[in-house]
């Protein structure tokens, strides 16, 4: 898989989990091989970057490439600037957040809150695409609902407007992590795409990814509750 002119060998990957996936997690996960680690959720207010704990989620000291940051926010500005920093501080690659269910994320309007305001979503696309000269990839769920499973179409308007790689989580926000993964909503997504694609939920074991990578199209997996 490439994504932008990064070459990526394995499609097994790592989600991004706040407060699990730190840096020895990715260095761990790396080593046993996985092909990619995205880094913890960053708020895209450089205010906030000065904690104790935010300093930890910048830290990539010794991780292998290629290096992706996520950030998170909702202000297209605020998170351009971000990405530039980010890509300052050795980002190969920017992940936008679209995924998030966490209350404490909606309540600042991020997240998965975010595909409730398709327009919104486009300009900060736009926004970071022109920011930065590496690639830029999403993290999504396929909806807010049920009634609102606009993933697909968020998918297509990332490509038309420069993203390099669409991952979803098979589950609306409303869902959190109940149920099942829609694997047929991201195979829908994943016929609608010519970038790549990475089918996210319920991948438990290797049996699972297999079925998952062949019944969906997905170029990769990323395991998240899983690992």
């Amino acid at each position: 898989m490439r994504i932008g002119d990064l070459h990526i060998t394995n499609p097994v990957w790592l989600a991004p989990m706040a407060g699990v996936t730190d840096r020895p997690v990715r260095m761990l996960c790396r080593q046993l091989g996985a092909g990619m680690a995205i880094s913890e959720m960053v708020h895209a207010d450089q205010a906030l970057w000065h904690t104790r704990k935010s300093s930890h989620r910048l830290d990539h000291t010794n991780e292998p490439g290629p290096i992706s940051m996520q950030i998170a926010g909702y202000d297209p500005k605020m998170l351009a600037n971000a990405a530039r920093a980010h890509v300052d501080h050795g980002a190969d690659i920017i992940d936008i957040n679209l995924g998030c269910p966490a209350k404490k994320v909606l309540k600042k309007a991020a997240g998965s809150a975010l595909m409730r305001d398709e327009a919104l979503v486009a300009d900060i696309f736009r926004a970071v695409v022109a920011a930065v000269q590496v690639p830029v990839t999403v993290k999504m769920r396929t909806g807010w609902d049920a009634a609102n499973r606009n993933g697909p179409v968020i998918a297509q308007m990332a490509e038309s407007l420069g993203l390099q790689a669409v991952t979803m989580h098979g589950r609306t926000r409303c869902d959190m992590y109940k149920g099942n993964a829609e694997y047929d909503t991201i195979k829908r997504t994943r016929d609608a795409l010519s970038i790549p694609l990475i089918a996210n939920g319920d991948i438990t074991s290797t049996a699972i990814a297999r079925r998952v990578l062949r019944d969906t199209g997905a170029d990769a997996v990323m395991i998240g509750r899983g690992t």
